[in-house]
C-alpha cells in the first residue's frame, strides 16, 4: 500500500504581504518519491530561510529532531543554500568556529536519491549517530546534529539529480539580531533611522542596518550572497555604537538584481573563521508603497479612510491590490488595480470600519500588497498598525 506524504516547512516565519496557506495543495507521493509540493510552500521556505522536508507518513516523528535543535536560545544560520543538481556532486564548505557550542545540518532534496556526505576538517565523514552525533536518515533528506564540533572547514559533498536545500545552524554566541534596510526620518530634534515599508526599491541610493551579538569575535566584515549561497559583493559597514553584546551598523548597499541574504564572517575569539547568514531573502523591486502618516487608533463604532500611495519606478505596469487585516476591519478598497507609468503614483484608499463593543486595546495590522498583473513582474508591500481606542462615540 502506498502512503501518502506531506511536506513541511521548518522555520518558517511568514514575512510582509504573506498569509498562511490554509491546506498543502501538494499531492500525495510514495516511497519512491520526493514531491510535488506546492510552490507556495517552497517559496516560504526560500524567503525565511526555512527548509521544506519532503516527508513520508512514517518520518514525521524523524522530523522533530530538527524542530527540537533549532528551538534553543541563540540559534544562528552558518549557511542556507539551494540549487540544483544536474552533472557533478557538488561540494560546499562550511567554516565552523570554535565558539560553536552546537551545530545542525539539514538537507532536503525534491529527487529520489540525492545524498549528503558531511566531512569533517580533520578528514572523518559523519556516518551514524554516536556519543557527541545524532543522525536522522530520510527518504528525501539527512539531519545531523554535532555537539562542540570540530573547529575549521567541514565539507558538504551533495550528489544526485535535481533541486536541494541545506542548511547548517548553529547554537553560538555569534548572531544577527537584524538586518533591514532603513531610511532617516522623524520629527525635527528626534531624526533617527526607520526601517522601510516593504523591500528596497531597485536603482535607488540603500541605506542597510545590521545588529548582531559580536563579544566572540574579534574581526567582522559583510556581504551579500545569492539563493546559492555565492558571494555577490562585499559591503562596507560602519558601526553606530561600541556595545559588542549588541552591536550596531549602517552602510550603503547597491542593490543586485538577483534576490539576496546579508551575511557576515571574520575570526572568532580564539582566532578560528566563523559565517553567519540572516535567514531573511532580500529582493530589490521596481515598486513602492508607502503606507499611511496618520493611522494611529480608531474608537469602537466609528470608520476611518486611510491612504497608501503606490509607485513605479520602471516599465509602465498593471498592478493588483490586495488589503487584508487580521480582525477584517477593512471594509472597502478602492481601486484594486492600478495602471501606472514609469515614474507615476496613485493612491489607493482603503475603509476601516470598527463593529460597536469592540473590545479597546485590540491591535490589528492591514497588509498592502501591490503585485504586476501586466508589465515586467514586481510586487512590494506595507504594514500598516492601529489600537481600538477606549473613547466612546459621540
Amino acid at each position: 500500500m502506498l502512503l501518502s506524504a506531506g511536506l513541511v516547512c521548518l522555520a518558517c516565519p511568514l514575512g510582509f504581504g504573506q498569509t498562511p496557506p490554509s491546506t498543502n495543495r501538494s499531492l500525495p507521493f510514495g516511497p519512491g518519491s520526493c514531491g510535488p509540493a506546492d510552490p507556495a510552500y517552497i517559496r516560504a521556505a526560500n524567503e525565511t530561510g526555512g527548509i521544506p522536508l519532503f516527508l513520508q507518513r512514517s518520518e514525521a516523528t524523524k522530523s522533530f529532531h530538527l524542530v527540537r535543535e533549532t528551538s534553543s536560545n541563540n540559534m544562528a544560520t552558518v549557511l542556507w543554500a539551494s540549487g540544483t543538481l544536474e552533472g557533478p556532486p557538488k561540494t560546499i564548505g562550511i567554516p565552523v568556529d570554535s565558539v560553536t557550542k552546537k551545530i545542525t545540518f539539514a538537507f532536503s532534496a525534491d529527487t529520489i536519491g540525492e545524498k549528503l556526505k558531511l566531512t569533517q576538517p580533520s578528514g572523518g565523514a559523519i556516518v551514524e549517530s554516536n556519543a557527541s552525533t545524532e543522525v536522522t536518515e530520510l527518504n528525501c533528506g539527512r539531519i545531523v546534529t554535532v555537539s562542540w564540533p570540530e573547529a575549521g572547514e567541514w565539507r558538504a559533498e551533495i550528489t544526485g539529480t535535481g533541486r536541494y536545500w541545506l542548511r547548517a545552524e548553529a547554537q553560538s554566541d555569534i548572531f544577527f539580531t537584524t538586518a533591514e534596510f532603513v531610511k532617516r526620518g522623524g520629527r525635527p530634534g528626534h531624526e533617527g533611522l526607520f526601517r522601510i515599508a516593504g523591500e528596497p526599491v531597485a536603482g535607488m541610493a540603500s541605506m542597510l542596518q545590521v545588529a548582531l551579538s559580536a563579544s566572540s569575535t574579534r574581526t567582522t566584515e559583510f556581504y551579500l550572497v545569492t539563493l546559492e549561497g555565492q558571494t555577490i559583493q562585499m559591503l562596507q559597514m560602519h558601526p553606530v555604537n561600541s556595545d559588542p553584546h549588541f552591536l550596531e551598523l549602517v552602510g550603503s548597499v547597491d542593490l543586485p538584481n538577483v534576490p539576496f541574504r546579508v551575511a557576515m564572517r571574520g575570526n572568532d575569539a580564539n582566532g578560528k573563521l566563523y559565517q553567519r547568514f540572516f535567514s531573511n531573502l532580500f529582493h530589490a523591486e521596481n515598486v513602492e508603497v508607502s503606507p499611511p502618516l496618520e493611522l494611529d487608533e480608531l474608537a469602537p463604532g466609528n470608520s476611518k479612510q486611510v491612504a497608501f500611495t503606490v509607485r513605479n519606478f520602471a516599465a509602465a505596469r498593471t498592478f493588483k491590490i490586495t488589503v487584508a487585516d487580521a480582525h477584517q476591519f477593512v471594509d472597502k478598497v478602492e481601486p484594486k488595480e492600478l495602471s501606472l507609468a514609469a515614474g507615476e503614483s496613485a493612491t489607493v484608499r482603503v475603509n476601516l470600519t470598527v463593529p460597536p463593543g469592540t473590545a479597546p486595546g485590540i491591535e490589528d495590522r492591514i497588509v498592502f500588497v501591490a503585485t504586476s498583473i501586466a508589465g515586467p513582474a514586481t510586487s512590494n508591500s506595507s504594514v500598516a498598525q492601529f489600537s481600538v481606542s477606549s473613547a466612546a462615540v459621540q
